[in-house]
């Protein structure tokens, strides 16, 4: 591990959060059935085609572009914050964007660079911590960032930094976890069966205890308006979306697993879209710096 995170202790929330992540990156290979070896153009094909059908929301004349204006950011400059393995990085830069890429993990940022030197693609890609972006003021277009920030120490530094570096008048669209969501109600209902909640666990803490990485939030519209508020960040768009797996929440694996997979793949994308519209657990923003003036 790269010493950019550790602080004099070592055990700082955010190095921690880092050292996760390095152990498990989001490859969609949750029961290691990826036979090609990792970082072949094989590999990130695969990881692709599970990332990108695993939500309805996805599709498109192209893969998530009614999530990123391509035509509009194209010849744009560009941030994504948390790279992870590169399946956005690689659509940005297909799409004529100027990408500059950040994930936390050295392990994402080699990957990533792999995966566009395949496809003959280039990006700045950096391993960096959002929540102390080194980029000067007002530098980029735009910025994107799937699924990531909610899993930093502290989401609200990531948001001073967006704001800085974002140019007035430009986006920022990213997904959070959605606190409204089924999937966050099946686990605070888990946290309740379990005791947790007489354990004088907090409802935030439960929901942190039942979730993928070190530390994942979840919000409300409110209070991410909210936050977005405290930075010059004006929202103008909220989506509720998520992904066709959390509409029969079972297990994924063995007999159970067969099941739930052969179930949900005769529901009509559609219908699972719209059910998803209400209930699922990815909350996706848009919002727009509008003053030169950051808190």
């Amino acid at each position: 591990m790269s010493d950019l995170f550790r602080s004099a202790t070592g055990q700082d929330l955010q190095f921690q959060n880092a050292s996760w992540w390095r152990q498990h990156p989001m490859n969609y290979d949750w029961h290691h059935t990826i036979r090609s070896p990792e970082g072949t153009a094989e590999f990130f094909d695969e990881i692709d085609r599970r990332h990108f059908l695993s939500s309805p929301s996805y599709r498109g004349r192209r893969t998530l572009d009614r999530l990123i204006p391509y035509d509009l950011w194209s010849g744009k400059r560009v941030l994504e914050i948390g790279c992870g393995l590169g399946a956005h990085t690689q659509l940005l830069a297909e799409a004529g964007c100027s990408v500059t890429a950040l994930d936390i993990t050295e392990r994402a940022v080699d990957l990533t660079r792999k995966r566009l030197a395949l496809r003959e693609l280039t990006a700045d890609v950096r391993q960096l911590d959002a929540e102390r972006m080194d980029f000067p003021d007002e530098e980029f277009d735009s910025i994107w960032s799937w699924g990531v920030i909610h899993h930093s120490a502290k989401t609200e530094k990531i948001l001073s930094q967006v704001a800085r570096v974002l140019k007035p008048g430009g986006e920022f669209r990213f997904m959070v976890y959605n606190r409204r969501s089924l999937h966050a109600h099946i686990d605070l209902a888990r946290g309740l069966l379990s005791g947790k909640v007489f354990r004088g666990m907090t409802p935030s803490a439960i929901l942190d205890f039942y979730c993928d990485g070190y530390v994942a939030r979840h919000f409300t519209t409110a209070e991410l308006s909210e936050l977005l508020a405290q930075f010059g960040l004006v929202p103008k768009e909220f989506r509720v979306m998520g992904q066709k797996s959390e509409l029969l929440p079972l297990p994924g694996r063995g007999a159970i697993g067969r099941l739930k997979y052969s179930f949900l793949s005769r529901i009509p994308d559609d219908l699972a879209e719209t059910a998803l519209a209400r209930i699922g657990w990815f909350l996706f923003a848009v919002a727009t710096k509008t003053s030169r003036e950051t808190t």
